[in-house]
């Protein structure tokens, strides 16, 4: 294989020779992925070099990049550089690919444990390999599996629901939000909407029958279903417009500044939009999707956020008794 040759013109390619194909191999984005197919977006990636206690990320900043450790170690810690840290990442494994996906500030700090070198690859390109290898689309699935089971570990290690504030934000497996940031954001959304006297709907998006999808067929294509669905909510709402984890299979969407008709007509786009998604198996097949069922919810004077996912919990159970695949207020 001529993955690796010397002699490239570019700096870039330069940079490159310095990789082993071993190395690249070791990656798990690119397990089960043809390299020759994809040498240019690997050669338009770069090598960074860390010294021993030198920071790659700080918590809370912007980052568009995703990095791959080539040899060495980085350590992760949520609270502050002095915590203790919550993992210890080897060769083969990536780094702030949550923060990629998202597009959020990142959640922790990740530094240097001993010299490290590290595959640096920018936004565009991480999108890019996904769009054209579908090995490469399952490999990031698995990734962000792992984050969250390694998630539910430290969550369950902390036990106190007070602890968890700090923890993070962030649900592993789908990039969104998770129920935790939920719960803080709509109460701020219930008071701001309140005083400013502007209108504020819910929308809980569950889909319908999912232990008994995944009794069936398994929870690795469980996890590609959960995965099509928050692409597909995500793809037909805007920017103001807030989507959540909220738990297993239900989404949260909330709807600043949105009168109840309108939320209705998002509620039928976001039921078309995802019954419209095909979720691809890890075997590369398409899978019928699930149907879901939508409750839609408005704040009425004087709720709060609570009493307001408790009233879109009611429109959803409506749905469901309905036989599921519709919407209920």
């Amino acid at each position: 294989m001529h993955l690796l040759q010397a002699g490239k013109s570019s700096i870039l390619g330069e940079a490159m020779n310095a990789i082993r194909e071993e190395e690249l191999r070791e990656i798990r984005l690119f397990k089960s992925v043809d390299l020759e197919s994809i040498k240019g977006i690997i050669d338009a990636c770069t090598v960074r070099f860390l010294e021993p206690g030198e920071v790659l990320i700080n918590r809370g900043e912007t980052n568009r990049t995703v990095y791959f450790l080539l040899d060495g170690r980085v350590s992760v810690h949520l609270d502050s550089l002095d915590s203790k840290p919550t993992a210890i990442l080897g060769p083969g494994e990536s780094v702030a690919e949550m923060s990629v996906i998202d597009r959020q500030p990142t959640s922790a700090y990740v530094v240097a444990a001993e010299p490290t070198r590290l595959l640096a690859m920018d936004e565009e390109i991480l999108w890019s390999l996904i769009n054209s290898s579908h090995a490469a689309a399952c490999n990031i699935i698995g990734i962000l599996t792992s984050r969250l089971r390694h998630a539910d570990a430290v969550i369950a290690e902390i036990g106190d629901m007070g602890d968890l504030r700090g923890y993070g934000t962030i649900d592993a497996l789908t990039g969104l939000h998770n129920r935790f940031w939920l719960y803080q954001v709509i109460e701020r959304q219930v008071h701001r909407c309140t005083t400013d006297g502007r209108p504020l709907c819910l929308i809980i998006v569950d889909i319908d029958d999912f232990r008994a999808f995944n009794e069936r067929h398994g929870h690795t294509h469980g996890d590609h279903v959960l995965y099509s669905v928050a692409n597909a909510i995500g793809d037909n709402l805007r920017p103001a417009e807030i989507i959540a984890r909220y738990g297993g299979d239900e989404f949260a969407v909330l709807l600043p500044k949105v009168e109840l008709e309108m939320a209705r007509r998002i509620s039928e786009r976001l039921h078309q939009g995802i019954m419209g998604s095909v979720p691809v198996m890890p075997d590369g097949s398409a899978m019928p999707h699930p149907t879901v069922s939508i409750g839609l919810a408005a704040l009425q004077p004087g709720q709060t956020g609570k009493q307001l996912l408790a009233e879109a919990g009611k429109a959803l159970s409506h749905a469901r008794d309905k036989g599921g695949n519709c919407i209920s207020e």
